[in-house]
């Protein structure tokens, strides 16, 4: 099962997230380590398809000079621009109609490469890649379409996807139907953090980021084949309610993280909010102050401790 806690309010991370995840509830990270030379030709076939994709956008519109009659009006104003009268006729209301689609489709596909211009300008392309992810717009529709009862478990199938290195390896061109959008401003300021030592690289192994209603949780999926390091985030809590004398509390909060994070096949869940609530619950009944014995377990975590308070020590 992945490591799965809250993310400390005072932690470089929780402010990296506050500020540039502030538009969605899930963000998805990892590291990408495929081949440079992979990288750079996906790159290059993306140049190519954006220089052919803008100079049909410019044919575009400067033919819609002529055609919606712009240049006939200005004409009226400069005899240098002088052009014939455009034909109203419905040939035009389908030309208008071509356009307007041409024009949502590539603007903002061409807008997302200039994004990925400047990273490569600025930051090239690194051996190990920090990615950001997020829902498209396209995702978020369709989530939001599901019935009620249904929209847990397409949920959940996305975020299975998400986390899948067959399906996130795979290049993206950025396209408005892909399910995920990558970040590239956030992953320019993630390679600037990490230049100023505020936050290691490491930080962002692969993992999903969700945002509740007290702060950020974020599921390490990244930890999943190093059970060491789960088990001691989980050893330390159970050794600190053992010494409260409140170990039944631990057993309890383990049966509901098993029944709700785990599906039948044995692949794991996302942590819903049901799951804070419930076991939030249990803590409250026990008397036990939940938030700040998992805010405390989750400072002692280095992947929250910033690169320069590690160089300290």
């Amino acid at each position: 099962m992945p490591a799965a806690h809250r993310v400390p309010e005072g932690s470089p991370v929780a402010a990296f997230l506050s500020e540039y995840a502030s538009d969605t509830e899930i963000y998805v990270s990892h590291l990408d380590t495929t081949e440079v030379s992979s990288r750079k030709k996906h790159f290059l076939m993306m140049l190519g398809a954006n220089l052919a994709w803008s100079f049909l956008l410019g044919k575009r519109i400067y033919s819609a000079l002529y055609r919606y009659g712009i240049l006939f009006i200005l004409g009226k104003i400069s005899p240098i621009l002088k052009a014939p009268p455009p034909a109203v006729n419905w040939p035009l209301a389908g030309q208008l109609c071509l356009d307007i689609f041409i024009l949502s489709a590539l603007l903002p596909l061409i807008n997302n490469f200039i994004s990925v211009v400047k990273l490569r300008y600025y930051h090239g392309f690194p051996k190990s890649e920090i990615i950001f992810r997020k829902p498209s717009s396209a995702t978020v529709a369709n989530i939001v379409s599901q019935p009620p009862d249904k929209r847990d478990s397409y949920m959940n199938d996305i975020l299975r996807r998400a986390v899948d290195p067959e399906e996130f390896k795979q290049p993206s061109w950025g396209m408005p139907w892909d399910e995920w959008a990558i970040d590239f401003r956030a992953m320019a300021v993630a390679y600037e953090a990490e230049k100023k030592g505020l936050i290691s690289r490491d930080a962002w192994e692969l993992s999903v980021w969700m945002k509740m209603k007290d702060g950020w949780t974020v599921i390490e999926h990244g930890k999943v084949s190093n059970p060491l390091s789960q088990f001691g985030m989980m050893e330390k809590l159970q050794r600190k309610l053992t010494a409260m004398g409140k170990r039944h509390v631990f057993t309890q909060m383990m049966e509901v993280i098993q029944l709700k994070t785990v599906a039948k096949d044995g692949t794991a869940l996302p942590v819903t909010e049901e799951v804070d609530t419930i076991i939030a619950e249990i803590f409250r009944q026990n008397e036990v102050d939940f938030a700040q014995l998992t805010s405390e377990l989750a400072t002692e975590s280095p992947r929250f401790v910033s690169n320069s308070s590690k160089k300290t020590k």
